[in-house]
């Protein structure tokens, strides 16, 4: 491996590697959770976070180490890589409260000590932000409080043993949008059964739907939403990113095992797609090195969307040069074709990554 892979120094890769390499297929087939791993890497890995009394600090401030650790856990299992970048964008969010407030002095410690999962549920929040698209949830005035109610169509984490949700809700009486911190315990937020998926089974993903669920006031992460978009954004998708790079960088290293025989005729389409990983993964890393100077919105959308097709192609690659083996439905490789194929619909979309794009040229 080149020292331009988006990957962790070797010790740390040899334990992450060590505890989420057997467990891919059990998380996969929904017999292990993801939970484990998301605590583990809170008490091994990242460490003890004691900044929330810095208005300006977030867990995420080192944003390279957690974009080579979601990586490297995708390496091994992408549902897990998908819970920690979900988890790890709330630890985000929450740090845009105020200090003092229940959302960083209480909920964010809960979060750090992973006896919650964090749940981002802002793709209605960026649709709106990019295109004016109406949120999905609205706050009406109940007294000196707030009573929202609507859905949200699809988030993570969604476990029974406990979440925190952050999502955006269009504000009482015209007003702007706010961005909130919801509990799953919270009362009138109810979520639906876990539907079947192709993929990523294990994260908790599934819809839920809001009744007059109360919000007092210090649950409001922010009312300022469009600066707190601009603030998250570019992390947001670098994570993103990084998991998509994780998920092709594994395909590729089982494709070129597989280049013989035959087989040899794809050693230039690996070296093609390597090439590509390797520019990404130097993207990626210059777009985390200094999140407060971040890359301009348009070649983010671009190292994202990129990262998504690098992932896609890998694992076609890989099971081009695994054949019937990788045709088995419990393989490996079956199984990164099933994650891979979710990566064009994800929030956001290839369609919607595409558009901004073209109108951003």
């Amino acid at each position: 491996m080149s020292s331009a892979e988006l990957l962790l120094a070797p010790a740390a890769r040899e334990q992450v590697y060590a505890f989420f390499e057997p467990r891919a297929q059990a998380v996969d087939a929904c017999r292990a959770g993801v939970q484990e791993g998301i605590d583990g890497l809170h008490r091994w890995h990242f460490g003890a976070w004691e900044g929330w009394a810095d208005p300006t600090a977030s867990p995420n401030d080192d944003l390279v180490q957690v974009a080579e650790t979601i990586a490297t856990v995708a390496w091994s299992d992408m549902s897990s890589a998908f819970s920690l970048w979900c988890h790890r964008m709330v630890l985000d969010y929450l740090a845009c409260a105020a200090p003092g407030s229940r959302a960083r002095g209480e909920l964010l410690p809960q979060l750090l000590r992973a006896e919650r999962l964090g749940s981002t549920a802002l793709a209605s929040a960026m649709a709106h932000h990019v295109a004016g698209t109406p949120l999905p949830i609205s706050a009406r005035r109940d007294g000196n409080r707030l009573r929202l109610s609507g859905r949200v169509f699809w988030a993570s984490n969604l476990f029974v043993s406990g979440f925190v949700m952050i999502t955006a809700v269009a504000g009482p009486d015209g007003a702007r949008p706010l961005i909130v911190a919801l509990p799953g315990d919270a009362p009138g937020l109810m979520v639906e059964p876990n539907p079947a998926l192709l993929a990523l089974q294990a994260t908790g993903r599934s819809s839920l739907t809001l009744v007059d669920v109360p919000l007092e006031a210090e649950a409001i992460v922010t009312d300022d939403f469009s600066s707190f978009i601009g603030r998250i954004r570019s992390t947001f998708l670098l994570l993103q990113s990084s998991f998509c790079w994780g998920l092709a960088g594994r395909a590729l290293s089982q494709a070129r095992g597989g280049l013989r025989g035959v087989n040899e005729v794809f050693a230039s389409d690996l070296g093609e797609l390597a090439g590509e990983a390797t520019r990404l993964a130097g993207a990626i890393r210059r777009g985390a090195r200094d999140r407060r100077r971040p890359l301009p919105v348009r070649e983010v959308l671009q190292i994202r969307l990129d990262c998504a097709r690098l992932a896609t192609a890998a694992v076609a690659l890989e099971a081009k040069t695994m054949g019937g083996r990788g045709y088995v439905f419990t393989s490996p490789t079956a199984r990164r074709l099933r994650e891979a194929a979710f990566l064009p619909i994800q929030a956001p979309t290839e369609g919607q990554l595409r558009g901004e794009i073209e109108r951003r040229t």
